[in-house]
């Protein structure tokens, strides 16, 4: 029954709207083309640890597409800004996939950042983008290396109570 819930749940997209209601209070939600009003930031933070940003789809002349979009999150948590993305893409790569305005991360975060560098999603028929999304920001006091590391082997749940621990560890970690 779990293994179907998650082969369900793994393709499953999810809308600005509805994640604004489960990243927690720390957290902002913006879309990217959105931020452009910001100076910094820290203004764009708002007094948050960090924000979920969602990338639209635009052509090449920067018009706004229909089209599935990628979320991201800035990370303000950590001594140096973070730009976290499930992808393992570089800002620049991001961007230029999705025609979006490169001077608002330009003035946002500035020449001194870090990235995830390591490709946690995998691509397919998956839409797991937010998700890594809603676990960084909810583990967002954690050094990036050792979020990235909790992807780094494959986990074998052999009870019950074990299953449960992994479906509720968010869940508590994010009202402690």
């Amino acid at each position: 029954m779990l293994s179907q819930i998650l082969k369900k749940d793994i393709k499953e997209p999810l809308s600005i709207e509805m994640l604004q209601t489960v990243v927690p209070d720390w957290c902002g939600v913006e879309f990217y083309d959105k931020l452009k009003r910001f100076r910094n930031l820290k203004e764009a933070l708002g007094g948050k640890k960090c924000i979920a940003v969602l990338y639209q789809i635009h052509d090449k002349k920067q018009n706004l597409q229909n089209a599935a979009g990628h979320f991201i999150l800035l990370n303000g948590a950590q001594k140096i800004p973070e730009y976290f993305s499930s992808s393992g893409w570089p800002v620049a790569k991001e961007l230029s996939a999705t025609h979006s305005d490169p001077e608002i991360f330009q003035r946002l975060l500035g020449k001194k950042f870090t990235e995830n560098r390591v490709p946690l999603e995998k691509f397919g028929n998956t839409n797991t983008c937010w998700r890594f999304v809603l676990a960084r920001a909810i583990l967002c006091d954690m050094p990036l290396r050792d979020f990235q590391k909790l992807f780094q082997h494959h986990l074998q749940l052999t009870n019950s109570d074990q299953i449960v621990t992994a479906l509720t560890t968010l869940i508590v970690r994010m009202n402690l």
